[in-house]
């Protein structure tokens, strides 16, 4: 059990407060740890851990008594940790992914074309990953530079059907474009 110095509450000190410093002193370890088991990376769970006390405190009325606390802690702790994990997966996609399919910067090109280049192959890639195989095996060969009927030929296919999935595909980046 941990002593804690007494000193008089501040003036604008309310329950809500004292029952925050309650649960943040008996849960703080448990939360740390399933953050831990939830693969946040060590250098980060402090920060997610402070996510956590902020949502508490923001969700604090819902909570219907400090006994029950613990499952209804550990549910804001999962969800986010689930949230960093997203976060850093996109980050990581994003900075490592396309790093080294992009061409050296010349002199010549300016920061924002080299980011507009960089979202742009992170975008091409997310596209690839969400149409069928069917689609990629035309689409890529095409982009590489490859004709129809060599992508019939290498797929054994029919040539109307190589452009009917290229059509295709077109039809769903154009849905996934931005207006």
């Amino acid at each position: 059990m941990t002593t804690l110095l007494v000193h008089p509450p501040p003036a604008n000190f309310s329950a809500s407060h004292a029952l925050l410093g309650r649960l943040y002193l008996e849960h703080r370890a448990f939360l740390r740890r399933l953050l831990l088991v939830q693969a946040v990376p060590l250098g980060d769970v402090e920060d997610v851990l402070q996510e956590v006390f902020i949502t508490v405190w923001r969700r604090l009325s819902c909570l219907v008594t400090p006994e029950q606390a613990r499952p209804w802690l550990a549910l804001i702790g999962l969800n986010h940790a689930r949230n960093h994990r997203r976060l850093v997966r996109c980050e990581r996609e994003v900075l490592v992914g396309c790093a080294e399919e992009l061409p050296e910067q010349e002199d010549g090109s300016s920061p924002e074309m080299h980011l507009h280049a960089m979202y742009g192959m992170f975008r091409l890639k997310r596209f690839l990953e969400k149409i069928g195989p069917r689609l990629r095996a035309a689409v890529i060969p095409f982009l590489e530079g490859q004709s129809i009927t060599e992508i019939a030929t290498s797929l054994d296919i029919k040539a109307k059907a190589v452009e009917g999935r290229l059509r295709l595909a077109r039809k769903r980046l154009e849905m996934l474009a931005p207006a």
